[in-house]
């Protein structure tokens, strides 16, 4: 038996004696959850590990890993005690991961409906707190589910899988829209340019390999290439995992305070230093993307007033990634203490960074035009408690379904757009992936 194994084996037991000993306080069906302290885990192992289990277990899903942007906060969960088709008011100890979909009109995703909000069985978490690492497991109770299904849960965990490298087998790829279909769609968006200011057209971009993709190790080589952004992987079946890269926030609720961000504009990495600082400072001169932007901020503020929010917006830089740099401009809010995440959410959400403005009209049109659904690409995703709750815009996102991995881009059409530029950009955005994948 190797160290890790053995390792786990103890965590395994540790946990298994804390949670009689709850019961033994608390009886079998606890209305409170349980806290335990325990050793490091690495997550992403622990979370591909489980792919057999499952097939045993099957209270072992929903599996979720998340991590937040300053990635100083990281979440493996296994199982549901509550699944929600709406946003959940979280209370004392309460914590919901789930997300929207980016539109609730048409045929969604089999496993990703509207709206759906999970209260996880068992949540492993990481806090980064200076100078160390905080590991803990957190039992979550609410008078209705046995503290037995935890142990059984917990005794079902099989021991943490290394990850791996993916080695690429033959492929094909499929876009949907082709170019040619990108490029008549562009057109007839500028020609509604006076309904329509800006609207967001997207790709889907399928490729199928000849053997299976493992979402876990696709989720660690993505969490490598592109460390500045969430990071988050959901699978509430074993036939398809949504997995995210997401540079952009749609807020971070802390009490009453809320931080969010105007993210769009965007132009490629330079080959070189002098090269990239160059993009850098066309970036901030553009006079399109700086209009492209400012719809944004203007949607978000004057929807933040409408909730009656104080609200003040921060100087704009560049967030760089690997292979594209945006405009970003962040905003600060000081909610009404009656405001709640369900407030919040369907009023920035989705933004017209992901959508267009006037946001029912975008929206319309992307419903009418856009040759496929949507679904969770372009949705919003995260985590939800009484004291915090932190929301992704999911762009740079993936379906993964066995052998085929679905990628989603969108580029923000407005007056001056060129159809082949932005099928450029559609590219850059999703090279990151390509590139891990060897297909580019």
């Amino acid at each position: 038996m190797n160290q890790d194994t053995y390792q786990f084996q103890l965590i395994q037991q540790e946990l298994i004696q804390k949670l009689q000993s709850f019961s033994i306080a608390n009886g079998q069906y606890p209305d409170k959850n349980l806290n335990v302290i325990i050793d490091a885990i690495a997550l992403l192992p622990l979370l591909k590990g489980q792919n057999i289990a499952i097939e045993q277990n099957p209270n072992l899903l929903p599996r979720i890993y998340w991590q937040n942007k300053e990635q100083n906060k990281t979440l493996a969960s296994f199982g549901a005690i509550e699944k929600l088709d709406h946003i959940p008011k979280a209370t004392n100890d309460e914590l919901y991961i789930g997300g929207l979909a980016f539109q609730q009109q048409g045929e969604q995703w089999p496993d990703f409906p509207a709206t759906l909000f999970i209260r996880p069985l068992i949540v492993f978490q990481v806090l980064q707190q200076a100078p160390q690492k905080e590991y803990k497991v957190i039992f979550q109770f609410n008078g209705r589910n046995a503290v037995q299904d935890s142990i059984n849960t917990l005794k079902s965990l099989n021991i943490p899988q290394p990850l791996i490298s993916f080695s690429p087998q033959l492929f094909k790829r499929q876009d949907t829209p082709t170019k040619e279909q990108w490029a008549d769609l562009v057109e007839l968006a500028i020609e509604y340019k006076a309904l329509l200011p800006k609207v967001v057209l997207s790709r889907q971009t399928e490729i199928c390999f000849e053997t299976p993709i493992d979402s876990w190790d696709m989720m660690a080589l993505w969490q490598q290439a592109n460390p500045n952004s969430f990071h988050y992987l959901l699978q509430f079946s074993n036939q398809r995992s949504f997995i995210s890269c997401s540079p952009e926030r749609l807020f971070l609720r802390q009490h009453q305070q809320i931080t969010t961000e105007a993210l769009a504009g965007t132009i490629n990495r330079g080959r070189n230093q002098r090269e990239d600082e160059l993009l850098l400072q066309s970036l901030l001169n553009d006079k399109k993307i700086d209009r492209e932007n400012h719809i944004v901020q203007e949607f978000i503020i004057a929807n933040l007033k409408q909730l009656k929010a104080q609200v003040t917006c921060l100087p704009t830089h560049v967030m760089q990634l690997q292979n594209v740099q945006h405009l970003c401009v962040p905003i600060k809010a000081q909610l009404t203490k009656d405001t709640q995440d369900s407030h919040l959410l369907h009023k920035l959400h989705p933004t017209p960074a992901v959508g267009g403005i006037p946001k029912l009209p975008a929206l319309q049109f992307i419903n009418d035009n856009e040759p496929y659904n949507r679904g969770w690409y372009a949705g919003a995703v995260g985590c939800i408690s009484e004291h915090e709750s932190d929301f992704s815009v999911a762009i740079r996102s993936a379906l993964i379904s066995k052998n085929c991995i679905k990628l989603f881009a969108g580029a923000g059409i407005v007056t001056g757009s060129i159809a082949e530029q932005e099928w450029q950009e559609l590219d850059n955005k999703i090279q990151t992936i390509l590139t891990i994948l060897g297909t580019h």
